[in-house]
């Protein structure tokens, strides 16, 4: 959904928490569009590379981190971050951040 700029499907179906008091659909559109622009373009990968931690129990409900190394333009990948929150079986995933990448 991202690459495909499909930035309103993405925010329908996550939500993001690092919108804060920008508009959904506008915060992830700015994210991206600054993700890919970073400097921070030292981890190239050619697909997705995801990583999952999970939380251990807690009062927050939260379950898991889920990291997903993206590619993108030219020799650019991104960093999103997703978080898993639920009691037991039923779980919702929301958007944490969308970011250039570090290591």
């Amino acid at each position: 959904m991202l690459l495909l700029g499909d930035f309103a499907g993405l925010g329908e179906r996550f939500g993001y928490a690092a919108a804060y008091d920008r508009a959904l659909v506008a915060a992830i559109e700015a994210d991206y569009l600054s993700a890919i622009a970073s400097p921070n373009r030292e981890m190239a990968v050619a697909s997705v590379v995801v990583k999952v931690k999970y939380f251990a129990p807690n009062d927050m409900n939260f379950f898991a981190v889920v990291e997903c190394i993206v590619p993108v333009l030219g020799d650019a990948s991104i960093n999103l971050e997703l978080i898993v929150t639920g009691i037991g079986e039923e779980k919702i995933i929301t958007l944490e951040g969308v970011s250039g990448v570090v290591y």
